[in-house]
Formats: C-alpha cells, structure tokens, sequence
C-alpha cells in the first residue's frame, strides 16, 4: 500500500485541528488534515458552540422585540417555534463551513475525508489509505457522555447535540447537569417562555469561575423564573409518550415534556486505534 508523506497530519478540523494546521502551514511545513464528518468545522461549528451562540442570538432578538411596547403592538404573527429558529441560524453555519474550507483551499491544505485509525505513531489508515507524518496531532474533539441506563432513542430524552433537531417548542423541560451547556440553553428555554428545572449534581453554578460570576449567573437564571436544583443526582428516567420523568436520589420526581442530558462529554478517541 502506498504512502503519502506530510511533516504534520492533523486529525480532527475543529479549533484545535484547523489552529495546528495553518500554524504549521504558515511555517512552511507539508500538512494534511482528515476529517470523518461530510463537512469541515467539528462540533464548533455544527453542534456546539456556533449553533448554540446563533440560537441564542436569536432567541436574544425575538426576546427584545416582545418586550418593547411599540414592537408588541406592530408584531401580530404568532411566536416563531424552535425549529423555525433555528432555521434562522442556518445561514450563520453555511457562512462558517465556507469561510472554514477556504483556508484549507487557500493554504493547499487536503482534507482527507474518512475516519482515521493508527498504524503505527507515524502512520494512520483512512479508508483504505495511508497517510505518515513526522508529527501527528489529534485534535478529534468530544461528543456527549450518554450512560447506558439513559434511553436516547426515546423522542423527548436529548443531549446537546440531539437537542438542536428538536420538533417543537415544549412547555417545560428538565436540564440534567448545570454546566456550561446546561446553564446556556437553561436561558435560552426560559427565554422562549419555557418552564425550566436546571438540575445541578454540584453545589453552585460553573465552581471553576469566580464566585462574582457564578452568584451573578444564578441570579440572573432565577430572574429568568428557572427553578435551579443544587446536590442533585439522578436515580432513574422514564419516557413516556407525553413526556419524561427525572427520578432523582432524593427522592423528588421532576416530569416535564422533555429532557436535556447534560452531564458531561468523553473524547472522540475510540476508533484512532491508540493502543
């Protein structure tokens, strides 16, 4: 099988992996990056923050619009649903995915699409191909932790990717985990007149920023009307068909019409063959 041969083969096209890679270029070395999803970007750019960041923003605009007396009278047309907010966003991600394989293109950087796996350290396999490098960075991101005893199959059970192809706007949902994502889209639900339990497993708010931040964040969040569950852990979740039910260990039960797991991500390293 033959080879190609780079000074740098950078594994992932997220912040990270596109950082690597045109900082290397830049420096006149030979670089190549591989990518398993259709598009460049990572979970930056389509599940994560971008989306997450255009959803509020404009959850944020349609907030302002019903709060100031003279848009209230002009506006007359229903309150746009999740969906159609997000579609909103959509040309915001388009934007990014273009401008992001620019610089690929512009700094004669390949994508090699398909998923890579290790050979050896200076050598990965990527359908079929095999690419070696002096140096490999692995930039592969992480996606959202989902235990087993959680089903994620069930219609009204997210996490924080799933949670962006959701159907309609709920009347209530409960977010298991108050980290940063949790407490993001705590704000953006309430904001869109959605009853909201925030349930953090922790004592306070995000405990790694100053205690300034957090006391602010949780007084803003209850401000909202969020109804905020220190030191709690879940014991069980039931589906049903008209919503979902968060047992927790104290013994209190939480039904909403949806659910956002949000406790947690684990590394995207499973398939790269490390051992």
């Amino acid at each position: 099988m033959e080879e190609q041969q780079y000074d740098l083969i950078v594994i992932g096209t997220g912040p990270g992996g596109e950082g690597a890679a045109m900082q290397a270029v830049k420096s006149g070395r030979s670089v190549a990056v591989v990518e398993r999803s259709p598009r460049v970007g990572g979970a930056c750019t389509h599940l994560g923050t971008i989306p997450s960041k255009a959803l509020r923003h404009a959850v944020g605009k349609l907030t302002a619009v019903s709060r100031d007396p003279l848009f209230r009278q002009l506006a007359t047309g229903a309150r746009p649903e999740f969906p159609e907010l997000r579609q909103s966003a959509a040309a915001v991600l388009s934007r990014q995915v273009s401008m992001r394989h620019g610089f690929y293109e512009r700094n004669g950087v390949p994508v090699i699409s398909g998923t890579a796996s290790f050979v050896d350290p200076k050598t990965i396999e990527v359908a079929d191909q095999r690419f070696s490098a002096e140096h490999i960075v692995i930039a592969v991101g992480s996606r959202p932790y989902r235990p087993p005893s959680v089903d994620f199959d069930h219609d009204r059970i997210f996490d924080s990717d799933t949670i962006l192809d959701l159907s309609f706007t709920p009347k209530s949902i409960t977010i298991y985990g108050a980290g940063v994502v949790g407490s993001e889209y705590a704000s953006i639900f309430r904001n869109l007149n959605v009853k909201v339990n925030l349930v953090n497993t922790r004592d306070k708010l995000l405990e790694f920023l100053d205690d300034e931040i957090t006391d602010a964040l949780s007084y803003h969040l209850r401000d909202q009307g969020v109804l905020i569950r220190h030191g709690e852990e879940c014991y069980r979740i039931e589906g049903h068909d008209d919503g979902v039910v968060l047992h927790l260990k104290s013994g209190k039960k939480l039904k909403t019409d949806i659910l956002l797991w949000a406790n947690g991500r684990q590394g995207n390293t499973d398939e790269l063959a490390l051992e």
